[in-house]
């Protein structure tokens, strides 16, 4: 019997240096964006041992999209997600530091004009409400409650939430967590002046040559900011990517994107999961 003590020992030390190494994760921050359409973009950062090969990091919600995983420099890691949905397991690869990012619609609910948000986390979260909109209540007692500029902000301690809340009623999509107020009605004549007068000045150019091609003049503030930064990026980078700089509403960024691919200036791809997009080069010039 002494004879296989040291065989058996050396069996068990292959085993544990043959086995994959995981290591639990100790939180950093969480936080929940909340868009106007009902979406959450959640982030979640987690500290990891270096000397790991992989983490496992619990999921808010089984529905998810976009989701991207990240290490300390910002570079992205292969992920897995659990059959059920719940969990995610990041390859980290000598990573200190995780961070996901991820989309999903299966944190809010709506009853009439009021939304209610409902998750339960590990650790201390900031949930940050769409611009304009009114927090109506919280379950418990939050750390604090203060605004980001037109956003309200609640800090959160672990446990279970709901946090109820009211967007104004009359709104747009602003390209902003929340919406802008509509015109009003003098401005909406002017504005269907300026509309038909418009349309009749393109319906005249095509009448007369054709439809016109796509030009700088076409271009809003707001796609020059997302053609300067896809540009500052070496020329591609992620919707998600673009959502999170510009806090862009999923379907806004989407509306966008295509306005721009349309017009020639972009097109999309599929990287892996995710929506890539790119600068296409007769058009670079143009940020």
């Amino acid at each position: 019997m002494n004879r296989l003590a040291p065989a058996l020992l050396a069996v068990a030390l292959l085993l544990a240096l043959a086995a994959p190494v995981s290591c639990s994760i100790a939180g950093r921050s969480l936080s929940l964006d909340v868009y106007s359409d009902g979406y959450v973009l959640v982030t979640r950062t987690v500290s990891v041992d270096p000397s790991a090969t992989s983490v496992q990091v619990p999921l808010l919600s089984s529905v998810v999209s976009n989701l991207v995983a990240t290490d300390q420099s910002g570079s992205p890691l292969s992920y897995g997600l659990s059959s059920a949905g719940t969990n995610i397991t990041v390859y980290t690869l000598g990573a200190s530091s995780v961070t996901l990012r991820y989309d999903t619609s299966n944190l809010t609910s709506k009853s009439g004009t009021v939304w209610t948000l409902a998750f339960a986390a590990r650790f201390n979260s900031t949930v940050v409400l769409p611009e304009f909109s009114t927090l109506l209540s919280v379950s418990g007692t939050p750390y604090s409650i203060n605004e980001t500029g037109t956003s309200p902000e609640v800090s959160l301690s672990p446990g279970a939430w709901k946090v109820t809340y009211g967007v104004p009623l009359g709104t747009t999509a602003s390209g902003g967590r929340g919406g802008r107020p509509l015109l009003a009605p003098a401005q909406v004549g002017a504005l269907a002046i300026a509309m038909a007068a418009l349309a009749g000045g393109l319906y005249y150019r095509r009448w007369r040559g054709g439809r016109p091609g796509p030009t700088s003049g076409e271009l809003r503030p707001d796609d020059v900011q997302v053609l300067r930064f896809i540009h500052e990026r070496g020329g591609k980078a992620l919707e998600l990517e673009i959502r999170s700089k510009f806090a862009l509403p999923k379907t806004s960024a989407w509306r966008q994107i295509k306005r721009l691919e349309r017009m020639g200036y972009v097109k999309v791809t599929k990287a892996g999961s995710q929506n890539q997009i790119e600068i296409l080069k007769n058009w670079s010039g143009a940020v």
